[in-house]
Parts: C-alpha cells; sequence; structure tokens
C-alpha cells in the first residue's frame, strides 16, 4: 500500500484526505489488508458452503387475503369521487 494507492482510494470513495493523516490511513489499511489475508491460511477443505450463516430456515405460511376491501366507504366520505378514483381539481395544464 503507497500513498498513490490512497490517494486514488480517496478519490473514489470520495473522501478528503489530510495530508497529515495520510501515513496513518496508509498504515491502517496496511494492517486490514494483512488482517484479511489471514483467511487464506484457514483450511476449509473439508467444509461445505453455507447458503445461511445461521443454519435456520425461515418459517413460512400459506398467503391469506386477510385485509377488507374498504374502496367504496373510502371513496364515499371523500369531497369529490368517481366510482374509480377521487376526483382533485386540475393543477396542470
Amino acid at each position: 500500500m503507497d500513498k498513490k494507492t490512497v490517494t486514488t482510494i480517496s478519490y473514489l470513495s470520495r473522501l478528503k484526505i489530510d495530508p497529515e493523516e495520510e501515513e496513518k490511513i496508509t498504515s491502517d489499511l496496511e494492517n486490514i489488508i494483512k488482517f484479511v489475508d489471514q483467511l487464506n491460511d484457514a483450511e476449509t477443505s473439508d467444509i461445505e458452503p453455507l447458503t445461511n450463516p445461521l443454519e435456520k430456515t425461515a418459517k413460512t405460511r400459506t398467503d391469506q387475503v386477510t385485509a377488507k376491501n374498504l374502496k367504496k366507504e373510502l371513496l364515499e366520505i371523500g369531497p369529490s369521487s368517481n366510482e374509480d378514483y377521487f376526483l382533485v381539481p386540475r393543477v396542470v395544464e
């Protein structure tokens, strides 16, 4: 990780980095890369891939309509409506 890479990353992420903090950020990014690189050393040949890290399945239920159709009642209490919509004054000519 060099200063040019840090500058490019900061430009792409639209972050302004102070020149005084550039050295610390470079060091921090190097430490993060080293930490993540440790995952390459983990033995994973006998482990099956997971579709869900919690190893639980989602509960399912039947899809049933439980709400009532209140269209007529709501249109009746509106100030002006036709059989399908509320009527409002024209705004755009």
